[in-house]
Order: C-alpha cells, then structure tokens, then sequence
C-alpha cells in the first residue's frame, strides 16, 4: 500500500506528463496546419471549459 505522500507524488507527476504541449488533430483557421494543445493541464473555467491552442504560424487561441 502507498503513503499519501507516494500517492500525491505520483498523481503530480502523472499531470505533469499529460500537460506536454501535443497536437490536437484541429486544423489552425489561419494556416490549415495541425494546432497544439498550449497546456493540457491548465482549462479555463468558463462555460463552456476552455483550452489554449497555438500553431507553428504564430496563431493563438482557444478550443472547448
């Protein structure tokens, strides 16, 4: 059994790995080229939820 110091640790650790920037399959309304997820982590708490998106062309913006 883990400690609740283990748990938390692991749990961290773990949203630090999905928050990597990634491609989202959305294609970029300015250039056509596949957009990135900016911080998959981080959502705004707006209705409806939010996620900051960029692409190589310098777009950014956000998706629900």
């Amino acid at each position: 059994m883990q400690s609740l110091e283990e748990h938390n640790n692991e749990v961290l650790n773990n949203m630090y790995k999905l928050g990597d920037p990634h491609k989202n399959n959305i294609a970029c309304p300015e250039c056509g080229e596949e957009l990135w997820d900016t911080n998959p982590s981080l959502c705004l708490t707006s209705y409806p939820p939010q996620y900051a998106v960029h692409c190589d062309c310098g777009y950014t913006g956000y998706r629900r």
